[in-house]
């Protein structure tokens, strides 16, 4: 039951009302409610919102490295809740036994703290936040530069003002306490700090033109069913402690069909896992400014996909929208989801070296979001991809061209601050953009050219580009009909920091990749380079050995502009 308090004015409306049909009655009542629009969901906003996490043993917990204050332009400094998520490194072999990442040493030393602010730029006030490190690091600098944001520092403490939201901003302390060394050539951070300033949730469910369901112990197997949005108010939840069935497994996984939503509220903090309930399920949504975690479930490297513990944290269908929550903590891959979905202003944090990002299916878009994967973030599924701030962890790229002979391409990459980098080798699996295609791989039919633009490093790294077959070996095809070929790429306005000497790029075919056919060649080819500058250095043709290993006898058309 609904309780309104009306007033002289509403009272008074009562005999037009009584003449009006329901929408009508539905969207007045939902202007009670908050919303501007029983039909649209819309909802007016706050210049600046907060949030409050539940922080008792066992729940969210409060970082121990970094305090935060925000002060909206004309008012009162406040504390902010800074949150903390410790790494997470043990796992389980295929034999049963218990293992470690194989980083898991160094990885064990760090920590990652951000803290979450929602922020209506259009007001006119700016944000102004003062950082403090409890643990007295120094010379504290920002990223990403691109943001041109200036900041004031003293000693342990950084001032700094924002009047744009959209802005996934690190604060490094820069001081040699605050690093654990790899190896003679890579440092990384050791307690990192990541300040998300959201823009101003104008969406929210809409109990007024939805069957809105709460969330809670009580709730029944059928009333989530039921649901067109589940709803997690402010809170912490565990799913796993409290299986209903059909709804929520007995290991946490709450699945959703199409047309369902799940709403996080800010300062909800939720372990468990998101699952569809078919494969064409469409027209999902996950959003709020909650998190979900997946922290209690134990990765299982080369186990079955079968068994649900190993699901990607959230898994969607087509047309589904991922907005505005954080995920953290997966044993396993990220999002995954179908075709035709959207990713704006998600963030995600992993620790285990298979730790994909996002992997929807073709024709999705994903803009302002923060990523920071410890593996593949993409997979070059004719994704349009711009506005981001992405944080390489030390296993994986930022875009693969697959695993297998899936012919996919034709991504738009395009405004991408890549900071602090922590590749320490190409190996087989890093880089800007990534193959380990079969030879039987080609471009689509149709597709257009995959492309990155205006994309900025920051940091160091081994290199940008690893392009090749893959590493864990190829067969030979039986058939010359299913030679294939890699490449169609555009590398534009590229500009790395700094490279490591020595450490170059890779780019190669291979020789006979058909059994007994002569000149069977499996090419790499129609990769341009246009701006790509290495410090303050452009690379040419001229220059090109320097930092590129290109195979000429299987290798065509690569061009330096």
């Amino acid at each position: 039951m609904r309780i309104y308090n009306f007033n002289i004015l509403t009272l008074l409306a009562v005999p037009f009302f009584l003449s009006c049909n329901d929408s009508l009655i539905d969207d007045y009542i939902s202007t009670l409610e908050g919303n501007t629009s029983g039909k649209g969901e819309k909802e007016p906003v706050e210049v600046l919102a907060t949030y409050d996490w539940p922080t008792e043993e066992g729940q969210a917990k409060i970082s121990t490295h970094y305090e935060v204050y925000v002060t909206l332009e004309g008012e009162e400094e406040k504390p902010l809740e800074v949150l903390q998520s410790d790494p997470i490194v043990n796992n389980i072999q295929t034999d049963g036994t218990p293992g470690e990442d194989p980083q898991a040493a160094k990885t064990k030393l760090r920590t990652f703290s951000f803290v979450n602010v929602s922020y209506d730029e259009t007001n006119g006030k700016s944000l102004t936040f003062r950082v403090v490190s409890k643990d007295g690091y120094t010379n504290p600098e920002l990223a990403p530069k691109s943001y041109g944001i200036n900041a004031e520092n003293s000693g342990n403490s950084v001032v700094f003002t924002v009047d744009k939201a959209n802005r996934y901003i690190a604060v490094n302390f820069d001081s040699p306490e605050n690093k654990v060394k790899y190896n003679e050539n890579y440092e990384w951070i050791k307690d990192m700090l990541m300040i998300f300033v959201d823009p101003a949730e104008t969406v929210k469910p809409n109990p007024a033109t939805q069957n809105v369901v709460y969330y809670s112990d009580e709730v029944s197997d059928a009333e989530l069913s039921a649901a067109d949005v589940i709803y997690f108010k402010p809170g912490y939840y565990n799913l796993k402690n409290n299986p209903t069935g059909n709804m929520i497994n007995s290991e946490g996984g709450l699945t959703l069909t199409s047309n369902q939503q799940l709403y996080l509220a800010g300062g909800a903090f939720v372990e468990g896992h998101i699952l569809r309930r078919n494969y064409g399920d469409t027209n999902q949504r996950f959003y709020g400014r909650g998190i979900l975690s997946g922290r209690q479930y134990t990765w299982m490297p080369g186990a079955s996909e079968e068994d649900g513990r190993l699901k990607e944290l959230v898994t969607g269908g087509v047309n589904t929208v991922f907005s505005g929550i954080m995920i953290m903590e997966s044993p396993n891959h990220g999002i995954v989801s179908r075709n035709d979905c959207t990713f704006e202003n998600v963030k995600m944090l992993g620790w285990h070296a298979n730790n994909d990002g996002f992997r929807p299916g073709n024709n999705s878009t994903i803009t302002n979001c923060f990523l920071r994967a410890c593996d593949d973030f993409f997979y070059n599924y004719s994704l349009n991809v711009s506005d981001c701030v992405l944080w390489p962890a030390w296993n994986g790229s930022i875009m693969t061209n697959g695993w297998a002979g899936i012919d996919i391409g034709g991504s738009h990459v395009e405004n991408i601050d890549i900071i602090y980098p922590e590749w320490f080798s190409l190996l087989n699996n890093k880089g800007l953009l990534m193959s380990q295609n079969d030879y039987s791989y080609n471009p689509p039919a149709g597709a257009r050219t995959t492309t990155f633009k205006n994309i900025r490093f920051e940091g160091k790294i081994p290199g940008f580009v690893n392009l090749k077959p893959n590493s864990n070996g190829v067969g030979q095809l039986t058939n010359e009909s299913e030679l294939g070929w890699m490449g169609d790429v555009l590398f534009e306005d590229i500009f790395i920091n700094a490279h490591q000497e020595g450490s170059k790029n890779i780019i190669r075919g291979a020789e006979n990749a058909v059994k007994d056919v002569a000149n069977s060649t499996w090419w790499v080819r129609d990769i341009t380079f246009r701006n790509v500058m290495i410090g303050d250095v452009k690379l040419t043709n001229e220059n090109k050995d320097n930092w590129f290993t290109i195979d000429s006898k299987t290798t065509q058309n690569i061009v330096f502009e």
